[in-house]
């Protein structure tokens, strides 16, 4: 027979973990608040200009469709002069919006609010066919946001036009430039609060 195997060594106790220290803790749970609560309203920031480029991109499509229309009728050149003058009734009631309809050389065949600066980029490549790319910059101390189609007339020999149209979105970046501002604050104010309560909660227990 074999031998019995001897006993098994008792385990040695496993050293005891020393708690960690009130300010560390404080500090810790203030990092991964804050963390989150960042994330958290970067997430909010981001949900909302999505949302207000797709009511300016709505908007738009809205308005270059309605350019499409006028544009349908050129079908002479009586029309073709006329042409300027229609699209004056259409959009020139709407203070916020610019408009560009431009030749195939670059030529402006009508213009509304020339102060929107429209971006060399956007009417050199209009889209084909809708929904164009949104493009945003800065122009006269104010945000833009616009959009360019190439469209056609009806007209026999008219070369395809130019119609770039922006949006005056001012009050949106300021309502995300506020909103942002409100967010940090929030964000910094909660973690100093919660790293003030673990403190005072570490504290307490020792």
């Amino acid at each position: 027979m074999n031998p019995p195997a001897p006993p098994l060594a008792a385990p040695a106790d496993a050293p005891a973990r020393t708690p960690m220290p009130p300010r560390r803790l404080a500090l810790t749970l203030a990092a991964a608040a804050a963390l989150l609560l960042a994330l958290l309203a970067a997430v909010v920031l981001l949900a909302l200009r999505m949302h207000f480029e797709a009511q300016g991109r709505a908007l738009l499509h809205r308005e270059l469709a309605q350019a499409q229309q006028v544009l349908a009728g050129v079908d002479d050149t009586a029309a073709l002069a006329a042409m300027p003058a229609r699209m004056a009734d259409v959009f020139g009631a709407q203070p916020a919006l610019a408009v560009r309809i431009q030749g195939p050389l670059g030529q402006p065949l009508y213009e509304k609010l020339p102060r929107a600066n429209l971006p060399p980029a956007l009417l050199a490549r209009p889209a084909l066919a809708p929904p164009g790319p949104l493009v945003t910059w800065q122009a006269d101390g104010t945000h833009w946001r616009g959009s360019a189609l190439v469209m056609r007339m009806p007209l026999d020999g008219a070369a395809p036009l130019t119609v770039a149209m922006a949006l005056e979105v001012a009050h949106d970046e300021d309502f995300l430039r506020h909103l942002r501002a409100v967010l940090a604050a929030y964000v910094l104010l909660a973690a100093l609060a919660l790293a003030a309560l673990a403190g005072w909660l570490g504290r307490a227990r020792t």
